[in-house]
């Protein structure tokens, strides 16, 4: 199977860059990343899965909490190769196509970060559930932070949605993202939290959580992170019995 589309090259090597230097403060990623901590809580001296780890914020991100080690896996090659020029200590990139080159039940969780709206069908979305669950110990947590189904046609401080049309589940759309100096287009998913929900459970999560952050200090912002909520986040556990479907 392919998960995440099968796209090597998504984004080009100055995209990558460019995405880079949005960092997880001081731009709209920090409200969603500030709830993935709550969610996550202590992590000290764990092993984690980095689902979508892109060029390796959240990587570090996770290593700054306290994890142990952190295995980062992205289908898109210019972002790992970004990845993989920061040499962080304690983290792994590699590039898949396919299945997570870990063995089963191998790390105490999991996290996968603005990377679902970027997964075109319900099918390999559930691929990658499943996959995570593989993965992931019974009783771990697996957190996931997309885009709120709210969010679309909205303009935020580091991403915007120029589109105000009505969208479906698998409905694409342009994203136009803002890093300092550079913006850049791409196309984003439209996923319900309904979709989000039935992939979880059918690969074998219960669902602890939902939430959709606003900033602690709504004044602080000129654009749409002021009244709507730019993400959605989801803490999920790895059920200790579970019977995969054929």
């Amino acid at each position: 199977m392919t998960l995440g589309g099968g796209e090597k090259f998504k984004y080009t090597a100055e995209d990558a860059c460019a995405y880079d230097t949005l960092g997880v403060t001081g731009n709209t990623y920090e409200i969603g990343f500030d709830a993935v901590r709550k969610s996550l809580g202590r992590i000290e001296g764990r092993v984690f899965l980095d689902f979508g780890c892109g060029t390796g914020r959240s990587a570090i991100f996770l290593r700054a909490l306290g994890a142990d080690y952190v295995c980062g896996v992205d289908h898109d090659r210019n972002m790992v190769d970004t990845a993989l020029s920061k040499k962080i200590n304690g983290v792994t990139f590699t590039h898949i196509d396919g299945v997570i080159p870990l063995k089963d039940a191998s790390v105490d969780g999991a996290v996968s970060l603005s990377v679902f709206i970027e997964i075109r069908t319900l099918s390999v979305m559930k691929q990658v559930c499943s996959e995570v669950a593989r993965v992931v110990r019974p009783g771990g947590p697996f957190i996931i932070m997309s885009t709120s189904p709210a969010a679309f046609g909205h303009t935020f401080r580091s991403f915007s949605y120029p589109s105000t049309e009505i969208l479906t589940s698998g409905s694409l759309t342009e994203c136009i993202v803002a890093s300092p100096g550079r913006q850049f287009a791409i196309d984003d998913t439209y996923w319900s939290e309904g979709d989000y929900v039935s992939v979880l459970l059918e690969a074998g999560f219960s669902i602890t959580s939902i939430s959709y952050p606003l900033p602690a200090n709504p004044h602080g912002w000129s654009t749409d992170e002021a009244t709507v909520a730019p993400f959605i986040v989801i803490r999920a556990l790895r059920l200790w019995y579970f019977s995969r479907r054929s």
